[in-house]
């Protein structure tokens, strides 16, 4: 099935939410100096016309960052799914864009899970892992500052029960839902989905992309862990998809998602419906019909970002 013949329902909840400098997001020098700005961590959930579900991502089981610094408002991804009413041991394909603590650091969560992971990105960390040793692993070191061996471990215990698929490349583990190898970028195989819904195909980044704007200035971030210019490439591939005004573009860590999407706030959990497929049940409320998202709830505060 081509990726244009489906339509997801895409939800993206946050997690905990962090503060980083905005040159950390949105790239140096043009954002240095600016001072702080909140950072939502997210995981995205996709719901299919039958109503399968995807996850993309699974947090961090714990709320320490990697400067030490607790995140706020943080709550483990199984549990938000519950309180939006998804089992989660009812997940039965989960994307991870990559390895990073806030990625992947929950798989425990999801027992019965099928997981979806680059090649690249497995093989890059065991030999970063095999290069600088076990005992270097800590925040201090910059190969491990955005790594934690617990989850590889869990990752690998994963994979000695089958339920691990490596990616070579560009795939599709559900029909209209497609994985794009981004290779070197933010890490060794980092990822980045297109999802079909009636509206058009959605972007949603990873860390491929943090803010919208990477995408509009065409500029890279202050902290990766690849290539800067294999990353340029795909923001180009990626704003083919999300449209020239990037109006289907879910990035990876910005703030100002709650201003561009209809948003809410369930159970202290902050979430956007980028997009309502047709008969879904809207979580902010009413039933999407034609692909169209429902209005954002009068009264929403969507906390604009001050960029």
């Amino acid at each position: 099935m081509s990726v244009g013949a489906s339509d997801w329902s895409i939800w993206t909840f946050c997690y905990a939410l962090g503060r980083l400098p905005y040159d950390f997001l949105s790239g140096s020098p043009i954002n240095s100096n600016r001072g702080m700005v909140e950072v939502p961590m997210i995981v995205s959930l996709l719901k299919s016309a039958r109503g399968d579900l995807v996850l993309v991502d699974t947090g961090f089981r714990e709320g320490a960052s990697m400067t030490g610094r607790r995140f706020e408002n943080f709550v483990r991804s199984d549990e938000l799914l519950r309180r939006f009413g998804f089992d989660p041991a009812a997940i039965a394909t989960l994307v991870l864009t990559h390895m990073h603590f806030d990625h992947a650091g929950n798989l425990p969560g999801f027992p019965n899970a099928r997981i979806y992971l680059q090649r690249l990105e497995y093989q890059g960390w065991k030999e970063a892992l095999a290069r600088y040793g076990a005992g270097a692993a800590t925040k201090d070191h910059w190969v491990y500052s955005s790594l934690n061996l617990d989850d590889f471990a869990a990752l690998e215990r994963a994979m000695a029960e089958g339920r691990v698929e490596l990616l070579d490349g560009d795939a599709e583990p559900a029909p209209g839902v497609r994985c794009h190898l981004a290779r070197d970028t933010h890490t060794f195989g980092s990822q980045w989905l297109e999802v079909a819904t009636a509206r058009g195909a959605f972007v949603l980044a990873g860390d491929c992309c943090y803010t919208f704007q990477n995408l509009e200035r065409m500029w890279p971030p202050g902290y990766l862990q690849g290539d800067t210019w294999k990353m340029l490439r795909a923001f180009e591939d990626m704003k083919r998809v999300a449209g020239a005004d990037l109006a289907r573009l879910v990035p990876g860590h910005d703030i100002e998602l709650f201003a561009r999407y209809p948003s809410g706030t369930r159970d202290g959990v902050r979430f956007i419906e980028a997009h309502l497929a047709a008969g879904h049940a809207s979580l902010l409320g009413g039933t999407g019909g034609n692909g169209r998202p429902p209005a954002r709830p009068a009264g929403n505060d969507p906390h604009r970002s001050k960029r």
